[in-house]
């Protein structure tokens, strides 16, 4: 049986060869980063989360036991270090997190995956609506928002978002239907 290139990055990050883990880092360093952004919604502070991610997945990584993916366990300690930057938040000020203004040109808006059209049009409506999608989004519950945003936009099963939240899986169906209707009731008032 042929070794998988994820099983050979592992075994020479384990081994200490130089480089190896920064191999880990250049694979997954975008979704981690853009899991992050989307769930605090603050590009400087996901950037920080992500590096923390990393650091954390270097010093641990004689615990991750490949009984999941090297991606989702990555995703797993993102979305932990997001739920207490937001916890910390909360503590720190009694006010809800709010969306920072952003002119549009140095941050890219948040996109669903799909084909982008070219037409300036379909870019300044894509723009408008990527930026009404994360206001809606930070108004949703932290724990919820991680779901839905595991689930839906990372495109994780319902079976791995409940192994990566450590919550039953009737508790995850759940609690993304609920999301998803609180996100329609946010939209439905704005579109």
């Amino acid at each position: 049986m042929r070794a998988r290139p994820v099983d050979l990055l592992l075994e020479a990050c384990r081994q200490g060869k130089p480089g190896a883990f920064d191999d880990v880092v250049r694979a997954h360093q975008d979704r981690v980063y853009s899991f992050c952004v989307r769930m605090l919604s603050d590009r400087e502070e996901a950037l920080d989360v992500s590096q923390e991610v990393f650091l954390s997945a270097f010093r641990n990584l004689d615990g991750f036991r490949e009984e999941s993916r090297l991606s989702t366990w990555l995703l797993r300690i993102a979305a932990n270090r997001c739920l207490n930057r937001i916890r910390q938040r909360s503590t720190r000020t009694a006010r809800e997190v709010r969306f920072p203004e952003t002119d549009g040109e140095d941050a890219p808006p948040f996109q669903p995956p799909g084909r982008e059209e070219y037409l300036p049009e379909r870019i300044a409506e894509n723009l408008e609506m990527g930026k009404i999608l994360e206001q809606a989004l930070s108004r949703i519950d932290p724990d919820s928002r991680r779901l839905l945003l595991l689930s839906d936009v990372e495109g994780f099963t319902y079976e791995e978002v409940a192994e990566m939240a450590e919550i039953p899986l009737g508790t995850v169906k759940s609690r993304i239907h609920r999301a998803r209707m609180a996100l329609r009731k946010i939209l439905a008032t704005v579109v």
